[in-house]
């Protein structure tokens, strides 16, 4: 596992790098949006979900296994679009003997396109003429056509799940930290919800339902990352307040570095892996997936924290880089002498043993010796 807390890279020292390269993707996808405003008067290109249109879905039986699905279903759009005003959407579904129960494979065909292909029944029947001919005899599943009121009432709930989901946050993380913490938090989930967009609106691709499954994901993906860097930011506050704030800021974010690359790594290898083997109905919602999860992590580390520092530090001078690292040697120093010294000192309470005391008995007291008295010569 990857250890950076002993590093001494200055994450805070280069914050205005951080800012720019956010500054300048966010501008990129703003004038991909700007674009599709002036060209379509939306931002994004809404599916069905959004603006309204039919869904068709065939069931062929007795589908050949070497017949090639992907090539299939591409034939089946470009059918589709000349009988539609709209791009259409075409998902397959291949089914298993096993599953159909009759000891055949089956193949499900979802089409989803505009009003005008169920409105018009002489088109409809010359699309499944086509059809036939392409692939063979199928049954009618579904025939189903959305309104546009369904449309905007999705879009309406969509934007107010995603303000909602924030202000709850925004109030969570002012009750268990403080109010600037909770502000840039939210700054973040802004900045990565609008890299998601941007990406829509650069590559053209459609929104449906599942793009407000990727966005709230995402914010709740991306807050986590950024509640775990400030659960650390907040226990080093208690231990470590001889520190300035951007030093003990950058310390946090290297000691929390080694989680945040390893949990997003893993995620981006597993959204990969379904990308590329998932088939064409997944890969929009993975690659929204994988790039918000991306910028998620990125935001967590580079955006919201140098954002924190840069306004509880305002009007004072930063500690000099070098300064910083110097410190927070010093402090890992200190906190490793003193772990050795108390370890040292309970080993020898171990062996220390209680010294044995003599005491001398007591002398016996001296007697005087007489002399014999001498006998006078008369």
């Amino acid at each position: 596992m990857m250890d950076f807390s002993r590093s001494k890279y200055d994450i805070i020292g280069r914050a205005k790098v951080w800012y720019a390269i956010s500054l300048v993707l966010l501008a990129v996808w703003l004038v991909a949006i700007a674009k599709n405003v002036i060209t379509t008067g939306f931002p994004l290109v809404r599916g069905i979900d959004f603006e309204g249109g039919s869904i068709l879905q065939l069931r062929f039986d007795n589908w050949p296994e070497d017949r090639n699905i992907p090539k299939f279903s591409q034939d089946v759009k470009i059918l589709v679009d000349r009988y539609t005003e709209r791009a259409p959407q075409v998902q397959t579904t291949p089914l298993s003997p096993e599953e159909t129960g009759t000891g055949t494979k089956s193949l499900i065909l979802q089409i989803r396109s505009d009003a005008s292909l169920l409105s018009n029944p002489d088109a409809q029947e010359n699309l499944y003429n086509d059809i036939r001919q392409l692939g063979g005899e199928f049954i009618s599943l579904e025939e189903t056509e959305v309104g546009a009121v369904m449309g905007k009432e999705l879009t309406t709930k969509a934007v107010q799940g995603v303000f909602i989901g924030l202000l709850l946050i925004l109030i969570y993380i002012t009750v268990r930290l403080s109010f600037d913490f909770a502000l840039f938090a939210i700054v973040g989930l802004f900045h990565d919800v609008l890299v998601v967009i941007g990406v829509f609106a650069l590559f053209g691709l459609e929104i449906n339902s599942s793009f407000v499954a990727i966005l709230l994901t995402v914010v709740g993906y991306s807050i986590n990352d950024t509640i775990i860097i400030y659960d650390r930011i907040r226990e080093n506050m208690k231990v470590k307040r001889h520190l300035s704030f951007d030093v003990l800021v950058n310390q946090s974010l290297l000691e929390t570095m080694a989680r945040s690359i390893n949990t997003t790594l893993t995620t981006v290898l597993a959204i990969m892996a379904l990308l590329v083997f998932g088939g064409l109905s997944l890969r929009t919602f993975m690659l929204g997936l994988g790039v918000g999860i991306t910028t998620g992590a990125y935001s967590s580390i580079f955006i919201c924290a140098p954002l924190l520092v840069s306004w509880r530090m305002r009007g004072r001078a930063p500690a000099p880089a070098a300064e910083a690292v110097d410190v927070a040697e010093l402090i890992r120093r200190d906190e490793e002498s003193l772990a050795d010294l108390f370890g040292e000192e309970d080993e020898e309470e171990e062996e220390r043993v209680e010294p044995i005391t003599v005491t001398k008995a007591p002398s016996e007291p001296k007697v005087k010796r007489q002399r014999p008295k001498r006998r006078r010569r008369r």
